[in-house]
């Protein structure tokens, strides 16, 4: 089994008077919790206003936390689990902008990742990201659901066009605006070895940081050494959205019985 170390982080940023990013870090209590349920992180980018942002990325990781949770403790696999709860969380979303006008057209972006023993499975919809960080090299395993992402994969556009796009930010897909949204899933679990890292992070961050600076600022560093990095350097270079992370290490755990 692997130990996985773990930090998340929000912060407003330097332009924002508000933070409509939500974050949610469950990590088991002891090694048998661990090995039944696993570990959850979960990063939301809310929009739709002052406070319909914020209201729609709480109500996501609150109920995709609460949801999983459920879903797991009845059998269900990680990724079915991640696929049902999703599901509940863009209802719950979508429901409530239809009883309160006021949260008219709020969603979210939404990524989240379970790691149990030494797999890790995941979900997302919208643009927060999950990379993988090994061997100083940063593996997008999140890929965006924006209009940039659709001229990107159909060749209109190339990568360093992308990343400077001036509609980038353009969601084709989110959580909570129409009544059913497909979330993007893990194919199958991926295996985690020693020093690994995954990332999950708000576009606040990745917009001001690339992927390979991601890789390098986390290398052999814990979790909260990796973390408080990157925000530092998101904020030295403008914090101009909310900026949102949770970085988890894996290490060697040791062997006992469960």
């Amino acid at each position: 089994m692997l130990d996985i170390d773990a930090c998340a982080l929000t912060h407003c940023g330097k332009i924002r008077l508000n933070n409509e990013d939500s974050v949610v870090l469950l990590r088991p209590h002891n090694r048998a919790q661990q090995h039944l349920h696993g570990l959850l992180a979960i990063v939301a980018d809310g929009m739709g206003g002052y406070e319909g942002g914020e209201v729609a990325s709480r109500i996501a990781t609150e109920t995709v936390a609460r949801s999983f949770s459920r879903y797991s403790n009845s059998g269900l696999a990680p990724g079915a689990a991640l696929k049902a709860a999703f599901a509940e969380a863009n209802r719950a979303i979508f429901q409530t902008a239809v009883a309160n006008p006021m949260f008219s057209g709020m969603g979210t972006t939404c990524i989240a990742v379970v790691v149990r023993d030494d797999l890790a499975w995941w979900a997302w919809i919208g643009d927060s990201r999950l990379y993988l960080l090994r061997d100083g090299r940063a593996c997008r395993l999140s890929e965006d659901h924006t209009l940039v992402q659709q001229m990107l994969r159909r060749g209109l556009i190339t990568p360093e066009e992308a990343r400077k796009h001036r509609d980038r930010g353009l969601l084709e897909r989110a959580m909570g605006v129409v009544e059913q949204a497909e979330p993007g899933l893990s194919a199958k679990a991926i295996r985690l070895k020693p020093v690994d890292r995954l990332l999950l992070c708000s576009d606040g961050l990745y917009d001001l940081i690339d992927d390979q600076e991601l890789a390098a600022n986390v290398a052999e560093c814990s979790a909260a050494e990796g973390a408080e990095k990157l925000l530092s350097l998101a904020l030295e270079r403008g914090g101009h959205d909310n900026i949102s992370l949770i970085l988890l290490a894996a290490t060697a755990g040791v062997s006992v019985p469960l």
